[in-house]
C-alpha cells in the first residue's frame, strides 16, 4: 500500500467519490481476468498476489477501526497468507468485497473518517481508497507483465 497521506484528503465532489468507489469495486474482477491469462505455475504470480492480499488486509483493518471509532492497528497479520494463487485471489476478493460493503453502505459520512494512530495516522478514508487504487494498478501491471499484455 502506498502512503495514503500523499493523496488529497477529500474528493472535490461526489463524482470523484463515486469514481474511487467504482475503481475499488472493479479490482477483484480485473484481478480474475488478469490471472486467467497467466500461465499456470508462473513463479511470479504468488508473490504479487501475496502483496495484494497483505495490502487488502491492511485496508480492511483500517476501515474496521474507522467504522468502530477505534485507533488504527499498528500492523496486519501476514501469517497464513499462503502461496496458492487461486486461494490468494479468493482471499483478496473476499476481503475487498467486505471492505467495499463497509464503506459503501455508510454513504458520504465516510468522508469524515480519519485514521487515529498506526502507520497512517491522520489519513482520511478517501486517501486510503486512493492509495488502494494506486496499489491495485501496480499489482495489476505486474500481473499483466507476466502475460506480455501492457
Amino acid at each position: 500500500m502506498f502512503d495514503p497521506r500523499t493523496f488529497p484528503e477529500r474528493p472535490p465532489s461526489e463524482v470523484e467519490w463515486e469514481d474511487i468507489l467504482l475503481r475499488v469495486e472493479i479490482a477483484p474482477r480485473a484481478l480474475r481476468v488478469a490471472i486467467d491469462d497467466v500461465a499456470p505455475g508462473h513463479p511470479g504470480l504468488a508473490p504479487v498476489l501475496q502483496t495484494a492480499v497483505l495490502g487488502e488486509r491492511i485496508l480492511h483493518l483500517q476501515f474496521e477501526a474507522l467504522a468502530a471509532g477505534e485507533p488504527s492497528p499498528e500492523t496486519a497479520d501476514i501469517d497464513g497468507i499462503g502461496a496458492d494463487p487461486a486461494v490468494l485471489a479468493d482471499d483478496f476478493v473476499r476481503l475487498r468485497s467486505r471492505t467495499f460493503a463497509m464503506v459503501q453502505r455508510r454513504g458520504l459520512n465516510v468522508w469524515e473518517w480519519r485514521v487515529r494512530g498506526g502507520p497512517f495516522d491522520g489519513a482520511t478514508s478517501y486517501q486510503l481508497l486512493q492509495s488502494t487504487a494506486a496499489a491495485d494498478g501496480a499489482w495489476l501491471k505486474a500481473i499483466r507483465s507476466m502475460t506480455g499484455t501492457p
